[in-house]
């Protein structure tokens, strides 16, 4: 089987498997970014590992599946190569990598049900840090 159409594959299933669930909001610009960052990292770890594809063709797998769920091109180009530029950042404690390093450890997994959680947990404990971390006063920065 082809590489490219085989990571596609497994890539829309999982994709599928997160925007059919009742949860999921397009509108919603977070979930958005987590999905992509965990959909970077998946490929990554799938495409690199199991199909030996270059960086950009796993980029563009990415691109088209997210472009194809309704998030802009443009958008969608720019949050790749960001996904891409805190990957290879070393000693990166970003909740952005952390998000590739759960897409990354999923990638050989056969069921892809913890993965599509993973984006409405991750999703809903992201905007509880940064409301509690809003509730502190900037000039007690020492709280």
């Amino acid at each position: 089987m082809d590489p490219k159409l085989h990571l596609k594959n497994e890539s829309e299933t999982f994709v599928q498997r997160v925007v059919s669930d009742p949860r999921w909001q397009l509108e919603d610009e977070l979930m958005c970014q987590v999905l992509g960052f965990t959909l970077h990292g998946y490929l990554f770890g799938l495409g690199r590992i199991h199909c030996f594809m270059d960086v950009e063709e796993i980029h563009d797998v990415a691109i088209e599946l997210l472009a194809g769920i309704g998030m802009g091109r443009k958008y969608v180009e720019g949050m790749i190569e960001a996904a891409h530029e805190e990957f290879l950042r070393e000693n990166n404690g970003s909740w952005q990598n952390q998000l590739n390093g759960v897409g990354h450890s999923h990638a050989l997994k056969e069921d892809l049900n913890v993965l599509a959680e993973s984006i409405f947990t991750n999703t809903a404990l992201i905007k509880k840090t940064r409301a509690a971390q809003a509730k502190k006063p900037f000039w007690k920065f020492w709280i």
